[in-house]
């Protein structure tokens, strides 16, 4: 069977969604994309935005990413304070890749790039249908909200948390909800900041619930504030410099995971998959991760792989970031200390400063296969 010949059905067209319909597509298949929702994420939501470089190497070969390099914002430095007492600035520059910084961008946009790449290659996403059910998953036999049975090779699941597809094929979703409260503010500043340098501010003091926010340039006059907070008003109450809000949300988080990311010839990718905390921006690139994973190695029949090349990853994130959401959610007072301390020393030593650098940018997973 030829590689155009399989055919692909990817549930969910979100950014791990329309990335596994780009890496399908420019691999020589033909893959169909269903959403059950009306369109796009909305262009003034920023949501998922931190584009890390492995991201960025993996949708260079389709052209994407000389579109978002384009649009987005690079920051290279994090500055760290405690109480709004500077630390320490971390810089990404000694990062081993060739996009040493975090590029930033809304959703809206990344997923816009993306389906105007995909239409250009003949793929429309279309909206308003929705996955219902699977027949066989060994012999995929998909049922749509159209009333429309489709026969599938490939079926990708990457319709988020609440995978419809997941619960279908019945694989377990294991983890927990946490206790902490997130919230978050898209801003317009009143005068031009850095935009290559991000903030966190660490909140430690005797009279605070603890936690930390960050702050995220989205260019010179906007950013993104996030972090623990009940409120968008504990968030950014006392920031000074805010001269408008244009969207904010609180969610709450979990860590939770499939107990498999594949059933016979369904595959999970993304929220299906996995979920936890913003901690660390790993979340989009993981997925994304994920979708482009599976189509290299279906363009190479050994999507059977998949399972066994991604979960190692996964577990190491999941495990970094429940670590990380602990120590922003109650800092021990011993890594406090070492913060303040210690962290200055580790920025100015060379050899250190790539570690750290790598760990930001989420180099510090296996690189791709096919990279």
């Amino acid at each position: 069977m030829t590689v155009t010949a399989r055919r692909v059905l990817i549930a969910g067209a979100g950014p791990v969604g329309l990335a596994a319909a780009v890496e399908f597509r420019r691999r020589g298949f033909a893959p169909r994309i269903v959403d059950a929702g009306e369109g796009p994420t909305p262009e003034d939501q920023s949501r998922a935005l931190g584009v890390l470089p492995r991201t960025l190497d993996i949708l260079a070969a389709s052209g994407i990413s000389e579109r978002l390099l384009a649009e987005g914002n690079r920051i290279s430095r994090m500055a760290v304070a405690d109480n709004g007492r500077p630390l320490f600035e971390l810089s990404t520059a000694a990062g081993h890749t060739r996009h040493p910084f975090i590029l930033v961008l809304p959703q809206g946009r990344t997923e816009r790039l993306m389906i105007e790449w995909l239409a250009a290659h003949d793929v429309d996403v279309e909206w308003g249908v929705a996955f219902q059910t699977v027949a066989d998953t060994h012999a995929p036999r998909v049922t749509l909200s159209t009333g429309e049975t489709i026969p599938a090779d490939i079926v990708v699941g990457a319709d988020g948390a609440h995978s419809a597809v997941r619960e279908d094929v019945g694989i377990p979703w294991s983890g927990a909800g946490y206790p902490a409260e997130f919230a978050l503010a898209d801003v317009v500043f009143d005068k031009p900041v850095d935009p290559a340098v991000g903030q966190i501010d660490l909140r430690s003091g005797s009279g605070d619930p603890g936690g930390a926010v960050a702050m995220l340039p989205l260019g010179a006059r906007r950013g993104r504030y996030v972090g623990i907070a009940p409120s968008t008003e504990a968030l950014i109450g006392d920031v000074p410099g805010i001269e408008s809000v244009t969207w904010a949300s609180r969610f709450h988080v979990s860590f939770r995971h499939a107990e498999r990311m594949a059933k016979g010839r369904v595959f999970l990718a993304g929220d299906a998959a996995h979920v936890h905390s913003p901690v660390g921006g790993r979340g989009m690139n993981l997925g994304i991760w994920d979708a482009a994973t599976l189509a290299f190695l279906a363009s190479e029949t050994r999507e059977t792989e998949y399972e066994m090349r991604r979960l190692p990853s996964v577990r190491s994130v999941m495990e970094a970031t429940r670590r990380g959401t602990d120590f922003i959610a109650a800092p021990p007072p011993a890594a406090l200390l070492a913060m303040r301390y210690l962290m200055p020393l580790a920025a100015w030593t060379p050899w250190l400063r790539g570690r750290i650098a790598d760990r930001i940018l989420g180099l510090d997973l296996p690189q791709p296969e096919w990279l």
